[in-house]
């Protein structure tokens, strides 16, 4: 049975893979290269496309070297330049960009106060002036992303104080109307002027309102109700701060047409060409562009001004930020397609390698790609009229069996290795010391407890209970980082404090990787004597909800919710009252998850809330007052692959023994390790064994396979072979570059690229030649080999690409505030299978007790994914 927010999610899902019908199934992202000696499998760096901007040499036009404006010492706001002249900005990443985090680093003036001044303040912005974008073209002034008692009044407004006299002084500062001046106004916001347009109609004379104008509109909007976006969805950062010793660094989330429509970002314009952005810096002194000195007592000590004011804005930096087009403007008619599905470990490579082919192509043949899961793979290739390829990490069918189900008969099909890759818990921390960017430990007992809702806040009564929750969980600690399992193995954490949930982000799906990460888990015996309901060393139990699922027994491939109800007695309240998954809600996907978590948007925790509809359109539903969580205050962590790791610049779990020991992250090397002690299983697949893993190797390693139906027309299997030789040849070169294999991803070894490229011939050959019948095993042996492009032997034609242009924790002070995230379906129409949840009724059944009812539905065949 669905709960109401999953039908909600689920409907969401649907109307996403309608809107992507068509030639195109657009992969979600295609994370950064770094340049620098950062890791393959985690690296999000600084690429060959880095841009460094100094302030002083003025504002840079769309090639990011042309200075279209220098700054001017003649200029009556030159008294605010002294605090921006050492100002260095660099971004780590300004072409090809999808929906991604991109480094930033900065040096200049150390912050004073709690942003109070010294500090900057980031938006991204559409605009395709070669002189940069416009203030009414940024998407900024999000209500709820400005931290209490930090900063003035307006600074994340997009409106300020008219000036009662349009002239700045340093030594008699003008003043807003009826306002002290160290209020702050601006100037240069004159309404006097010719063509003024930042005045509200529906506000007051005496204050300026920029508006927001979204792309392809003359729209102002200036009421914040209407903006396309908010605090949930919006990627603006109203407070970034440089530590004392003049430095800054953050991830600045990159959003596409699809996350930000009122930007359009990556959108095919008529040329083909993308629509690319700007990313704006605006950099906050001592000095309020009246003329006002910032003083170091009480509110005269803060800046008050919204940095889309005109003096303020002029102070900017602009970086144009070059996108990937989301979408390839192909006509209908004449298009050869040749669409494939699975799992979401492929997708961010299949982008890459998709974008290049497509183009090459000239829009001739034009491959596609829709996330699903496995059941789905077994029925689009059990079909003669379903899609001919399937991506996939176990063999098709074998998650009937796992089931319990009878196998289901299919044709013959051929399996070829062309992707390496790992599951991985990624987090976002942000404590009393500021950021921490040394891995978190976790070991099988204590990722067990994260995947049983066993820490108290976790449950949906707990809070309402006075924090104890029920009889069995009074001994367990509220959050994971007040475990004292968690503080042995990662000691000398700093402190958490505030009330937003720890429960990882989870997703909803079956699969053979999610079998991998429960057989981690059982993989040490003192996991496996907890989730049976053995108490651990400091009394902590697990759920008794998740302990009657007999998780102890066998790894199980998904990751199940206990749907427990409880009122809150918030007034109006309405029956089924909060359940698990109101308060613990699943993700879509990997990608949503590594995006919330680099974010640090957090969708659990919701409380009653009157005001807004449910999805039934009735008063009140459940909502997450606050999502986003600030500096000092961040723990996020979730489940995810570790390209869209990569890809928005988590930092990953180290896997550890039970005692702590014997850590290990997804590096290249650690991978490696694990290929190569990887075994074949019964249809030729390699297959990592968390409990075998090599020595130093990671455990939760993953070898994709190109499934084809081999019962295909020749034209067909031609085309399909042709995407597994880009795949395994150009496709296995890093880089951010179409048809590159993207970070995340370990280069094929050398025997499973032949591997794979001697079943891509084969699958060119007649049938009934002893080559073709060379296709049933796609296995061969991870071990050895070199991982680079070169030594593949390569026959037959594939599609031409386009070219183009243990120690103590380290933590960092003044983080920012990070950007949030779009929760909008991703434009490939992921949609979400049914999912699996255990639902609890309460007492007073007929039975007298907790009644267990399972829906174990799976999704129905052939649906996209």
């Amino acid at each position: 049975m669905l709960t109401q927010a999953a039908r909600r999610r689920l409907a969401s899902g649907l109307a996403a893979a309608v809107a992507a019908l068509g030639l195109f199934a657009l992969g979600p992202v295609d994370p950064a290269r770094a340049a620098d000696p950062s890791d393959q499998i985690t690296g999000n760096g600084i690429t060959d496309s880095a841009v460094t901007v100094r302030w002083k040499d003025g504002l840079l036009g769309a090639d990011n070297k042309t200075v279209v404006k220098a700054r001017d010492s003649a200029d009556p706001y030159a008294f605010m330049h002294d605090d921006f002249k050492d100002l260095e900005v660099t971004v780590g990443q300004t072409r090809n960009l999808v929906h991604q985090a991109i480094k930033v680093t900065w040096k200049g003036k150390p912050m004073k106060g709690l942003f109070n001044a010294n500090y900057l303040q980031l938006m991204e912005c559409y605009g395709d002036a070669a002189e940069g974008p416009q203030p009414e073209q940024c998407q900024f002034g999000a209500e709820g992303l400005k931290q209490d008692k930090t900063g003035g009044a307006n600074i994340g407004t997009r409106k300020g104080n008219v000036c009662d006299i349009h002239r700045p002084s340093t030594t008699e500062p003008p003043a807003g109307v009826g306002l002290a001046p160290f209020l702050g106004c601006d100037p240069a916001e004159d309404p006097a002027a010719p063509g003024y347009s930042h005045h509200d109609p529906a506000g007051s004379t005496d204050t300026y309102t920029v508006p927001f104008v979204p792309v392809g509109t003359t729209n102002k909007l200036y009421q914040p109700i209407k903006w396309p976006f908010s605090k949930s969805n919006s990627n603006e950062i109203q407070e970034a701060g440089t530590r004392t010793d003049g430095t800054g660094d953050l991830y600045f989330n990159a959003l596409t047409q699809t996350e930000a429509p009122g930007l359009g970002c990556g959108e095919a314009l008529n040329d083909g060409k993308a629509r690319d952005c700007w990313l704006v810096i605006v950099p906050r002194g001592e000095y309020e562009p009246n003329g006002w000195k910032l003083q170091d007592i009480d509110a005269a000590s803060i800046m008050q001004e919204s940095p889309l004011g005109a003096a303020s804005w002029a102070q900017r930096i602009q970086i144009r930020l070059g996108y990937s087009p989301i979408e390839r403007a192909c006509g209908i008619g004449g298009v050869k397609q040749r669409q494939t599905q699975g799992t979401e470990l492929i997708s961010h490579a299949f982008y890459s390698w998709q974008l290049a082919l497509n183009t090459g192509a000239n829009c001739q043949k034009v491959y596609g790609f829709t996330r699903a899961p496995e059941a789905s793979n077994t029925s689009q290739l059990g079909s003669d009229t379903g899609k001919g390829l399937a991506f996939t990490t176990v063999p098709i069918g074998s998650e009937a069996e796992r089931a319990g189900d009878t196998p289901p008969q299919l044709p013959p099909l051929a399996y070829a290795p062309v992707a390496v890759s790992a599951v991985t818990f990624g987090f976002h921390v942000n404590l009393t010391d500021g950021y921490v960017s040394t891995p978190i430990k976790l070991t099988p007992r204590l990722v067990a407890k994260g995947l049983t809702q066993s820490y108290k806040s976790d449950l949906t009564d707990s809070r309402d209970n006075g924090g104890q929750g029920p009889d069995w969980a009074r001994q367990n600690p509220a959050f994971m980082t007040s475990d004292p399992e968690f503080m042995k193995v990662n000691p000398g954490l700093p402190f958490r404090p505030g009330s937003s949930l720890m429960s990882p982000l989870l997703t909803a799906e079956h699969s053979g990787v999610i079998r991998q990460v429960w057989a981690w888990v059982l993989s040490d015996a003192s996991a496996r004597a907890w989730l049976g309901g053995e108490r651990d060393e400091y009394g902590m139990i697990v759920n008794d909800d998740y302990r009657k699922l007999n998780l102890a027994a066998s790894p199980t491939d998904l990751f199940p919710r206990v749907n427990t109800c409880f009122n809150t007695g918030a007034p109006g309240e309405k029956i089924p009252d909060r359940c698990t998954l109101n308060l613990l809600p699943y993700m879509e996907n990997y990608d949503e998850s590594a995006s919330r978590v680099r974010a640090a948007n957090n969708p659990q925790g919701a409380d009653w809330n009157p005001n807004i509809s449910s999805p039934q359109n009735t008063a009140g539903w459940w909502e997450v007052g606050q999502p986003i969580e600030f500096p000092g205050q961040i723990f996020m962590w979730g489940v995810m692959d570790s390209a869209s790791l990569a890809n928005y610049g988590v930092v990953p779990a180290q896997l550890c023994k039970s005692d702590g020991t014997g850590c290990v992250s997804p590096t290249t090397t650690s991978i490696s390790t694990a290929v190569g002690a990887a075994k074949a299983d019964g249809s030729g697949l390699l297959q990592v064994d968390p409990a075998a893993a090599g020595n130093g190797g990671y455990p939760l390693v993953a070898v994709t396979y190109a499934a084809v139906r081999k019962t295909q027309d020749a034209e067909a299997l031609a085309d399909y072979a042709a995407l597994i030789k880009f795949a395994v040849n150009e496709g296995q070169t890093p880089g951010v570059e179409p048809g590159q294999l993207p970070h995340g991803f370990l280069p094929l070894p050398q025997s499973l690229r032949t591997t794979a490229m001697s079943v891509a011939t084969a699958l060119t050959v007649p049938a009934g030649t002893s080559e073709a019948a060379n296709t049933g095993s796609g296995g061969g042996n991870g071990s050895g080999g070199n991982s680079s492009t070169g030594g593949v032997p390569d026959t037959g034609v594939r599609p031409v690409a386009s070219s183009s242009s243990g120690p103590a924790f380290v933590t960092t002070s003044a983080s920012p505030v990070p950007a949030a995230l779009s929760t909008s379906p991703l434009s490939i129409g992921a949609i979400r299978w049914a999912l699996v949840i255990v639902i609890i009724a309460g007492l007073g059944g007929a039975i007298g007790g907790p009644l267990l009812r399972f829906a174990l539905s799976r999704r129905p065949p052939g649906a996209g994914g």
